[in-house]
Parts: structure tokens; C-alpha cells; sequence
């Protein structure tokens, strides 16, 4: 297992646990890393909540300086 690619998700489950989400590790494969994420929620300010897309795009930024080995994202909804 990749401590970068571990860090990265550990970092972005933080940020995503205050409204009920979370992120976690599914498969790490050569290059492939695929992550779960359940989107939280946030009544009082529902743009802050953050979507699929803004994780794969932040995830993708933060891998390449954390775990530079990792070139596929693949993001999939936790029930």
C-alpha cells in the first residue's frame, strides 16, 4: 500500500466527515487507485458539500505530489 495514496484519502475523509461523508480505499493496483465516497450532507449550505467531481479533481492534484505513482483515479458512490 502506497502511505501517499493512504495519506491523500485520510486527508480528504477528514474533510468530508463533518457533514456525514466519507472517502476510503477500495483497491490500490499498480497505478490505479479506486476510491469510495459517500457524499454528506449540509442543510445550512448545501454548495458546501462537496461533490464527486471536486474530490476526483482535488484527489488527482494531490496524488501526483503524495503518491506520484498513482495515475488513475477511479471514484465510485458508498451506499
Amino acid at each position: 500500500m502506497s502511505e501517499g495514496a493512504q495519506l491523500v484519502i485520510d486527508h480528504f475523509d477528514e474533510i468530508v466527515k463533518p457533514e456525514g461523508g466519507a472517502v476510503q480505499l477500495l483497491e490500490l493496483s499498480g497505478a490505479s487507485l479506486r476510491v469510495g465516497y459517500r457524499q454528506g450532507s449540509n442543510e445550512d449550505c448545501p454548495t458546501c458539500v462537496m461533490t464527486t467531481q471536486e474530490l476526483a479533481d482535488m484527489m488527482r492534484e494531490l496524488l501526483r505530489d503524495h503518491a506520484p505513482g498513482v495515475t488513475e483515479l477511479s471514484i465510485e458512490a458508498l451506499a
